[in-house]
């Protein structure tokens, strides 16, 4: 019997150390390799083939502004968001034609050939010496400074200033000459008369962006903006091979803009929405900061990463799509299942037709929904959950509509074997930090008392984010004052700071992973390669030792 297993043992190292069987094993280990690499490019599609790259660290000295910043010595104080008197106006139009002056003269080419009617069918001047500068042009790189510092637009909007003027002037005056492909000085003292010199800042802003026939600004309108900002800003630099994060913190950005300047989601921005906002101080912030995440207003990368890495965390058959069974796992599943049906019926999407499809999230209404979820002291999002609880929609919440989400919360803590809180006291609690109008019902500015703001939120997340009312619970009161000493300018700052700093040391673990493996397979090869196979040409003897 012993014998017969000393044989057997002896014919399987045979059967393993033979050249053949050897060469045979590697095909079988590549081919499975080659099917799974084609299974995986299979499922994945090219829209959500990986997560975007991580922003580069410790590499200043490539990051350097493409424009500079205008001397002190050739700027001019800018006219202020108030009305400014006539005389004033008139001084400030006065120096901002002196400087455009200047900048023609010293980067202002001879102008391109033209029919002999072009310019004089605009122009009023006898002087030979007038008529010179106002046919000078400047190339659209030149054009930057009058964009800088004439115009105090941000850098990254030269581009579509420099297509915003051929456009208007080509179409008041294309009946008379042929279509300019450049910028005149003539050109820009008339675009300065038509669209600059009536407005104030807010103004001139809003109806650059804008289209001309329109009296709002739309989605797309912003679209040239961002992408000369993806073009222009060295932050954004390493993003340049990929387009489709380019594309994705393009749509970021955007929904942001309207998430906060939009507040009553019509899906249009219109001149006085603008000029309550920060928008135009965070662009013109952006143009001469280095570190784009130091802009956390709309455009920080930082917090585009965390709320792309989020959706696509959610989105498991990347359809660029959040089910109802999806946003159930959003903060280890938080949420209860009936405030998610709450979002997708009644949830503001200012972006999708009339009658949208309620059965699922595009990665807009996904924003809109984390924005809100992960800071509830701010305007929009009180309004944003306030239309979710609201469920008969009258503009009150009452305490049936209150007990019925929070008969949810209730079970749910009885599963999970937590204390269990009552009704009745959460509500006194809560009415006690809040303070409403009536004893009878809350109301949408009930949340906005600026001596509650902070601490509203946490009504709706008794109502329905069992994991952060659980927290409230147990709060310590030293670290919520550390919370309110600390850096962050609001709670989606902090989150975002903190989430991107889970990403980081995840993504480093997979990486030391895989290197531990590559490591392994590497020893493991070398270690084959090492193996003493006899002469070189085996013959199928073996050794009369068993490998045991």
């Amino acid at each position: 019997m012993a014998y017969s297993a000393v044989k057997m043992d002896e014919l399987l190292v045979s059967w393993l150390t033979s050249d053949d069987v050897y060469e045979q094993v590697l095909q079988w280990i590549e081919r499975y390799h080659a099917q799974e690499e084609a299974k995986t490019k299979q499922d994945s599609t090219p829209s959500s083939v990986i997560i975007p790259p991580f922003y580069p660290r410790g590499n200043e000295e490539r990051r350097r502004r493409r424009f500079t910043a205008p001397q002190p010595h050739e700027q001019w104080e800018p006219l202020e968001e108030e009305k400014k008197d006539d005389e004033e106006s008139r001084e400030n139009n006065t120096c901002a034609r002196d400087h455009a002056k200047v900048i023609f003269n010293e980067l202002g080419q001879d102008p391109p050939l033209t029919s002999p009617g072009s310019v004089s069918s605009v122009t009023s001047e006898d002087d030979p010496q007038s008529q010179k500068l106002e046919r000078k042009y400047l190339t659209h790189d030149a054009f930057v400074r009058i964009t800088k510092e004439v115009c105090r637009f941000p850098s990254f909007f030269n581009q579509p200033l420099y297509q915003r003027i051929l456009d208007l002037w080509n179409e008041a005056f294309g009946e008379h000459q042929s279509p300019m492909e450049v910028v005149t000085f003539r050109m820009l003292e008339w675009y300065w008369k038509q669209e600059m010199e009536p407005y104030d800042v807010s103004d001139r802003f809003f109806r650059l962006v804008k289209k001309p026939e329109h009296d709002f600004i739309l989605r797309d309108d912003f679209l040239p903006f961002i992408k000369a900002l993806l073009n222009d800003h060295p932050g954004l630099e390493f993003l340049s091979s990929h387009a489709e994060f380019q594309e994705k913190y393009a749509v970021t950005v955007i929904t942001r803009i309207f998430y906060s300047v939009d507040k009553c989601h019509s899906g249009r921005i219109t001149s006085r929405q603008i000029r309550r906002s920060d928008l135009l101080q965070a662009f013109q912030q952006v143009d001469e900061e280095e570190d784009i995440n130091n802009v956390t207003r709309f455009l920080s990368y930082e917090h585009f990463y965390v709320l792309y890495c989020r959706f696509w965390e959610l989105d498991h058959d990347r359809d660029y799509r959040i089910t109802r069974e999806d946003l159930l796992k959003y903060g280890d599943h938080s949420l209860s299942h009936m405030i998610v049906d709450r979002i997708f019926d009644a949830a503001p999407r200012p972006f999708n037709p009339p009658n949208p499809n309620r059965d699922y999230l595009s990665y807009e209404d996904f924003i809109y929904f984390m924005l809100s979820e992960e800071d509830k002291s701010n305007e929009v999002s009180v309004r944003y959950w306030f239309s979710c609880v609201d469920v008969d929609g009258d503009g009150k919440l009452n305490n049936m509509e209150m007990r019925s989400f929070y008969a949810v919360q209730l079970h749910r803590m009885q599963c999970m074997g937590h204390e269990i809180v009552q009704f009745e006291d959460m509500l006194c609690q809560m009415m006690d930090m809040i303070k409403p109008a009536s004893t009878e019902h809350l109301v949408a500015e009930d949340f906005l008392q600026p001596e509650c703001c902070q601490v509203s939120g946490a009504l709706f997340d008794a109502l329905f984010n069992l994991n952060k009312y659980l927290m409230f619970e147990q709060r310590d009161p030293f670290m919520e004052r550390q919370k309110r000493e600390d850096e962050f300018d609001c709670d989606w700052d902090r989150f975002a700071c903190l989430d991107y700093k889970r990403l980081a040391m995840e993504e480093e673990a997979r990486e030391e992973e895989a290197m531990e493996i590559d490591w392994v397979t590497v020893d493991d090869e070398e270690y084959d390669d090492n193996r003493p196979r006899g002469n070189g040409d085996f013959d199928g003897a073996v050794s009369s030792e068993a490998p045991f």
